[in-house]
């Protein structure tokens, strides 16, 4: 009973870890840079995902222009694994609500 505990004591401290860690600021921006320049308001998982590794690959490799190594995150780790499933999550919605923003403005311009 004690190792069921310790395990959920750590899933948790995983879990307070990710939503500490967790930039979405680079998944805002690209996000919104694939909302406004998508065709169409399909494939919303392949642009999130497109999103996810953009902002994966500022972020690792952003440091390496200043000259810092490279920071490549641990995805054997909780709180790897659960930051992506975050940022997936909220890419999807900045893509799928600026393209339907962008469908309405539209659709606002050929009714008037």
């Amino acid at each position: 009973m004690n190792d069921i505990w310790n395990f959920i004591l750590s899933l948790g401290d995983g879990l307070q870890d990710s939503l500490a860690a967790v930039n979405l600021m680079l998944v805002l921006l690209i996000g919104l840079v694939i909302g406004i320049f998508q065709q169409k308001n399909d494939s919303l998982a392949l642009k999130a995902l497109l999103t996810v590794l953009g902002a994966y690959a500022v972020s690792i490799f952003l440091p390496r222009l200043t000259g810092d190594p490279l920071h490549i995150p641990d995805f054997r780790r909780l709180a790897a694994i659960v930051q992506v499933i975050m940022m997936y999550v909220f890419a999807y919605g900045v893509v799928g609500v600026v393209g339907t923003t962008k469908t309405a403005m539209k659709f606002q311009a050929k009714k008037a």
